[in-house]
């Protein structure tokens, strides 16, 4: 318990400095229209963690139920309109929310050192740990003014991405999901661990970077519908999609939209699109996304699927280049999470977590897909290989990259 308490307290503090990043008047914007404003998520965090200890039976009454209630959950619409809807009109003073923060805060510092079920503990820390990335991802969105360069991000040096080639994979079994007893926790849509058998393959050595994709756009791939599906050339057609998401033109040239500044293209980093995008780029190069389980086999395949150095856990903060060359596999684990072809859903003999019972299930919708790996910001504590991400496939804010297969 006491690695999960100082894990914890590294949490908060990390929270805090991901909060510092923006300036206080950025707080009442709404950067993503699929998302609430950036306010929500600080109370959001506090009334996780009360709702975990209301569970746990550790608290048994919340003084400021209001609070819980407003801050409870986020929204995950598949337009901006439904979105709108659920938009709060009025959200409480910003100090309000701190004094309630603060009452959460030390209510969790002294479940640390009671007999709680560590489960709804473990549950909110690495919840937390989750919304980091979230909350990353949304401050990328935030005009520049308002936001504050911190001291230990990298430079934007890059060199020239190799071309990819082809590994082969054999066909074999592979393994998904954890054993319960192999690791101190895991949510439910991780169990109950399962075999998978796959079909011989092949998958490119690293993912599509900045420059591939700078030849599917400019040769005309967002305007030829035999490459999207109805409803994804519908979806492109109404949001006027041209680009992929951080890209942006000016003075006939192309930009990258950084999280920090906006710079010129680079094309060896690896490119961050929805899952759609993925596919028109796919198809128009002949090849396919590859599935949840053979992303696991090609992750055996490797020879240093995680190592110390990947771009993950803030190591960078912005992508790296892509690498991936020599006959071995790279950056499958950080550097963009990367897109898989598998719809969200649970392995056989899924059961919800009966403390969290919609986490996971909620979202078996079938527009859903699975993705592996990490981001640049993913905390280290997320990057387990059992570990399941997911989005709808025509999100397209996040730091989801993507790397090509083939049949044999």
């Amino acid at each position: 318990m006491q690695a999960l308490h100082e894990r914890y307290r590294d949490v908060r503090r990390r929270t805090q400095q991901i909060f510092d990043l923006v300036a206080p008047e950025a707080f009442d914007l709404r950067p993503i229209p699929l998302r609430h404003p950036l306010r929500f998520y600080e109370g959001h965090l506090s009334s996780f963690n009360l709702g975990m200890l209301l569970q746990g039976g550790f608290v048994k009454n919340d003084s400021e139920p209001e609070l819980t209630r407003l801050f409870a959950r986020g929204i995950d619409p598949l337009d901006t309109s439904a979105a709108d809807k659920l938009t709060i009109q009025r959200w409480p003073e910003r100090p309000l929310v701190a004094d309630y923060i603060e009452r959460v805060d030390r209510e969790m510092e002294r479940a640390f050192k009671s007999e709680i079920d560590p489960i709804y503990l473990h549950t909110a820390v690495e919840h937390e740990e989750m919304h980091q990335e979230t909350l990353m991802y949304l401050i990328h969105r935030v005009p520049y003014e308002f936001k504050r360069t911190p001291r230990n991000i990298q430079s934007d040096s890059g060199s020239a991405s190799l071309p990819a080639s082809w590994i082969r994979i054999e066909a074999g079994s592979t393994r998904l999901g954890a054993d319960p007893a192999s690791i101190p926790f895991g949510w439910d849509n991780e169990f109950p661990q399962m075999q998978a058998d796959v079909d011989a393959f092949e998958i490119s050595s690293r993912k599509v970077s900045n420059g591939d994709f700078l030849e599917f756009l400019e040769s005309g791939g967002y305007e030829n519908e035999k490459l999207w599906s109805e409803a994804a050339w519908q979806s492109i057609r109404e949001a006027q999609i041209t680009a992929p998401p951080f890209w942006s033109r000016q003075d006939g040239e192309w930009r990258y939209d950084g999280l920090f500044k906006s710079m010129p293209l680079p094309l060896e980093w690896p490119v961050y699109l929805s899952h759609i995008e993925a596919l028109a780029f796919a198809r128009w190069s002949g090849c396919r996304l590859p599935s949840e389980a053979e992303w696991h086999r090609a992750f055996e395949h490797a020879a240093a699927p995680q190592a110390e150095h990947d771009n993950f856990d803030f190591f960078a903060w912005n992508p790296t280049p892509v690498s991936g060359q020599n006959g071995d596999l790279g950056q499958l684990v950080g550097n963009g999470w990367e897109w898989t072809s598998s719809p969200f859903g649970g392995f056989p003999g899924f059961k919800p977590f009966l403390h969290y019972p919609g986490y996971s299930a909620d979202f078996f919708d079938g527009v859903h897909f699975v993705l592996k790996g990490a981001s640049p910001v993913t905390p280290a504590a997320l990057v387990r290989r059992s570990f399941r991400n997911w989005f709808q496939g025509q999100y397209r804010y996040a730091y989801t990259a993507f790397r090509c297969a083939r049949d044999l």
